[in-house]
């Protein structure tokens, strides 16, 4: 499983970097999605470097870095998804487009939950407080999609 940059932030401000380990193990960054990480002792720099340090994260950088007109962590996570032909946790709809439009399979950071849930990994309980969460911390969700997520945890 590769992962861009926000899924990463959003599981460490709610305290779970540790589901992403028992759902995926070891989680493949781009250089370039640690240096997001870790740019400017952002809020919870420690608890990622810590993570990076327990090999949660294995940084690998794609071998063509093709430019597709997004950020610099999304451009490369994508990169390397197409290149490992590994999904890709990512949030941001342009880049979820563009890497559902070159074949890359996508999932959200609320798709993970539900991927705990499935997993029997956590309650349904848990996984609508751990939205809730990320919502008070910052993601942004539709109200649409809310609801639909909702409706799957009920």
């Amino acid at each position: 499983m590769i992962s861009n940059t926000s899924p990463i932030i959003y599981f460490t401000k709610i305290n779970k970097l540790d589901l992403l380990r028992r759902l995926y193990g070891s989680i493949i960054i781009t250089k370039e999605v640690e240096d997001e990480l870790l740019f400017n002792n952002k809020p919870d720099f420690e608890l990622i470097k810590r993570a990076i340090e327990e090999n949660l994260f294995t940084i690998k950088s794609p071998s063509s870095n093709l430019d597709l007109f997004l950020g610099k962590g999304e451009n490369s996570a994508i990169n390397l998804a197409l290149e490992l032909k590994k999904p890709l946790i990512i949030d941001d709809s342009r880049g979820i487009r563009v890497a559902q439009s070159l074949g890359v399979e996508t999932l959200r950071t609320t798709s993970v939950i539900l991927s705990a849930v499935k997993k029997k990994m956590i309650t349904k309980k848990e996984a609508l407080n751990m939205i809730n969460n990320i919502i008070e911390k910052g993601y942004y969700i539709s109200i649409k999609y809310y609801k639909e997520l909702i409706d799957k945890l009920r």
